[in-house]
């Protein structure tokens, strides 16, 4: 079996009541935010299709994937998804591989079809479901938004009574402030949520950090994640940090260097929990990879943001904690179930999310939804160069 086209559909997304000002995507009411995704097919010539629907980082994204299309995968067969991963990652080295997500994920998909197996099933996942906790929005400063730490509270109960098991604040961003929130939101429901904070690398200098991180250590936060400007490059910094806390770093996010780098991470700079994410480190074979060593270092491993392909990744995972379900808020929905046909993360009482069980992925995209927001369409059915050398 060959690869025969590569396909990308890109459209629009539609986000009410949000704005994209300052650092973040943030609650305005009357307010609406246009954001680029695309779907990807891989076909192959036997006529089985493989998909992945984009909606981070996309233009990036997109132009690595129509690079590595026309360069490296027509011909090649579709199942030989390690061997694709190991080119793909060699030929992509002076990059940042972020094309290489959406193409592993969507040959994951493709496998699933062709042998009419969930990816779960196929990467011997033994869960069909996820613990899951609420990740929010950023602060705002709009009445009915999350503009204070009463609200936060307000919105924390909310979220336990829909029976999320954890919840991740993504907060003001001033640790004055932060800490009170911080402080309010534990008092309200340490006792029967897990609770963890997301600067998002927001705060400038080493001893906000600190103080924040302190301040978590007395109310018993499950993590701290990536607090400092350096979105966790240094690894000196973060040495630093983690041990003079007791409330575990979260880190990695933002470093693309796949499972190589977060060997580097867990070595030298102490961290107990590492972040993996299949759009963006590498597929599902990268998050796995990921998962293998932090296992082997004895460390969590914890998948940044949702998608079908974090459900089956985690249902094959020993050493991970929460699916992440966001972003939240009480006034506005984000856009993880667009381009979908039925929602895929659909919480159950007990704070879980099941895990898709048709073949593939075990999700339908939502062409006519696709289709109604399309911007663009590419074919790429004949092999060229990548651009690279």
């Amino acid at each position: 079996m060959k690869i025969k086209e590569v396909e990308i559909h890109d459209f629009a997304y539609r986000i009410e009541d949000v704005s994209s000002g300052g650092e973040h995507l943030h609650y305005e009411p009357g307010e609406s935010v246009e954001m680029p995704g695309f779907i990807l097919t891989i076909r192959s010539d036997e006529g089985f299709e493989g998909h992945y629907r984009a909606f981070l980082f996309t233009p990036p994204m997109r132009s690595q994937v129509e690079m590595m299309a026309r360069g490296y995968l027509i011909g090649r067969d579709p199942l030989e998804r390690e061997g694709l991963w190991q080119t793909l990652w060699k030929g992509f080295r002076h990059t940042d591989h972020l094309g290489l997500g959406p193409i592993d994920i969507a040959l994951w998909d493709l496998a699933g079809e062709y042998l009419d197996e969930s990816v779960s099933t196929l990467l011997g996942g033994y869960r069909d479901c996820v613990p899951t906790y609420a990740s929010t929005f950023f602060a705002d400063d709009h009445e009915g938004g999350l503009n204070s730490p009463e609200a936060y509270v307000d919105f924390a109960h909310e979220c336990r009574k829909r029976g999320y098991q954890g919840f991740k604040i993504h907060p003001f961003c001033d640790p004055t402030l932060d800490i009170e929130l911080c402080r309010a939101v534990s008092e309200a429901v340490g006792e029967e949520m897990v609770l963890m904070l997301d600067p998002a690398s927001e705060y400038d200098t080493y001893a906000q950090a600190l103080r924040v991180g302190k301040a978590l250590d007395e109310c018993g936060f499950f993590w701290y994640e990536d607090p400092m400007a350096d979105t966790g490059q240094s690894i000196q910094k973060l040495s630093t940090l983690s041990n003079a806390l007791e409330t575990p770093i979260l880190s990695a996010e933002h470093v693309r260097g796949g499972p190589f780098s977060r060997a580097d991470h867990i070595s030298y700079a102490g961290v107990e929990l590492v972040r993996a994410d299949a759009h963006l480190d590498g597929g599902i074979t990268g998050v796995m990879k990921i998962a293998h060593v932090a296992e082997a270092f004895g460390r969590d491993v914890e998948l940044h943001v949702g998608g079908p392909s974090h459900l089956h990744c985690m249902s094959a995972i020993r050493n991970t904690n929460y699916f992440e379900h966001g972003l939240l808020h009480p006034r506005t929905h984000w856009m993880s179930a667009q381009g979908f046909i039925k929602p895929v993360e659909v919480i159950d009482e007990d704070g879980t999310i099941p895990i898709p069980d048709g073949p593939g992925l075990g999700v339908e995209i939502d062409w006519e939804f696709v289709e109604d927001r399309q911007t663009s369409h590419t074919l790429i059915d004949e092999p060229g160069t990548s651009g690279l050398a």
